[in-house]
Order: C-alpha cells, then sequence, then structure tokens
C-alpha cells in the first residue's frame, strides 16, 4: 500500500494512506510491517502497524500508525548502520575507560537503544576504546553496569557512540522493553495531539 507520512515521533509515525486498503484496515492492527521509500534504497524500517480509532468506535480507514521494531523483522543488511531502535534518553553515567587506575569520566547520555548508546563527556575516549558504564534508566530501576566500546566519535560536539558488548539476554531485553514503552507514550501522545 503507497502512504504519505504525517506526523512522526522517535520510533513511530502517523501514515495517511494513498488509496482505499484493499484489506478492511482494522484487520491490519497490530500485524507486522515494512516501510520502504518509494524511491527504493536499503531504507527499509519494520515494525508494527496500529489501527486508529475514529468517530462512534470506528476504526479509521485512511490512516495507521507505525510503530518501528525495536529488534528487525529482518537480518539487516550491510548498508544498514544501526540494528536498534534509538530513542532520546538523557541521564547522568558514570563512565570507566578500561586501563585506569584512578577515577572516572562524569557524564551524560544522549540517547539509548538496546544494543548501544550515545554518551556525552567522553571526549578523551578514541574510537575502540572499552569503557564501563553505569546509569540507571529511571529513578526507581537499579544501576545498570554494562561495558562497550566506542564505535563512532563526534569531535565536533565531544560526543561518543558506544557500542554494548557482552550483555547477558535479560539485560538486552531490560533495555528492548524500556525503549518500545517510550515508543509507545511517544505514539499515545501523537493520537492524543
Amino acid at each position: 500500500m503507497e502512504a504519505l507520512v504525517g506526523r512522526v515521533v522517535p520510533g513511530g509515525a502517523e501514515l495517511a494512506l494513498m488509496a482505499k486498503s484493499p484489506v478492511p484496515v482494522r484487520f491490519l492492527h497490530r500485524r507486522p510491517a515494512a516501510v520502504v521509500p518509494l524511491g527504493g534504497g536499503d531504507e527499509r524500517l519494520d515494525g508494527t502497524l496500529l489501527a486508529v480509532p475514529g468517530a462512534k468506535g470506528k476504526v479509521r480507514d485512511d490512516l495507521l500508525h507505525f510503530l518501528q521494531s525495536v529488534v528487525p523483522l529482518r537480518t539487516p543488511g550491510g548498508e544498514q548502520r544501526r540494528d536498534h531502535v534509538r530513542i532520546d534518553f538523557v541521564r547522568p553515567v558514570t563512565m570507566i575507560p578500561d586501563g585506569f587506575q584512578v577515577g572516572w569520566l562524569n557524564g551524560f547520555t544522549r540517547n539509548l537503544s538496546a544494543g548501544g548508546i550515545l554518551v556525552a563527556g567522553a571526549g578523551g575516549l578514541d574510537l575502540g576504546h572499552r569503557l564501563r558504564l553505569r546509569f540507571e534508566l529511571s529513578d526507581e530501576d537499579a544501576l545498570l553496569d554494562l561495558w562497550g566500546r566506542v564505535v563512532r566519535a563526534d569531535e565536533d560536539w565531544g560526543l561518543r557512540g558506544v557500542h554494548l558488548e557482552s550483555l547477558p539476554y535479560v539485560t538486552r531485553e531490560l533495555l528492548a522493553k524500556f525503549v518500545h514503552e517510550r515508543q509507545r507514550r511517544a505514539l499515545a501522545e501523537l493520537r492524543a495531539g
């Protein structure tokens, strides 16, 4: 089906259908889908379609919401840069570079996914540096203690992209659920707006 992307939130979008769906839209609710730009390319986004409530309890047949998957439906190809959905996420983080004998670096997270984190305050670290990261997902959560490696350095802004390494399954699931919940809330705000 062809659609125009209307409003966009991190990890989600509103899709305006260009023509009547060959399948009633109510049957598309919670179905896996892929969004591919008409121009082609390798920018496929995997996710889930959500029906949009209309008047008198009916489902709108001209709109769908698209929630990007935290874990893609397919194995990403070589052109795709990220394997996981990212959300904006600002929290204090303590960073201890591997090999530091004394001390640590204090910084802030900028965004987060189930496989990586963008941090500010680690300007002295170069590509390949390994470090320990300690932060909380929310005020009620226990402190996360993770290992990662710098895979991207932005010298202009002092930001470092860190790939999380050797994550236990439980921790990766915790991060994926946290990201998904943030996406769900963003889509609820989109519906309300």
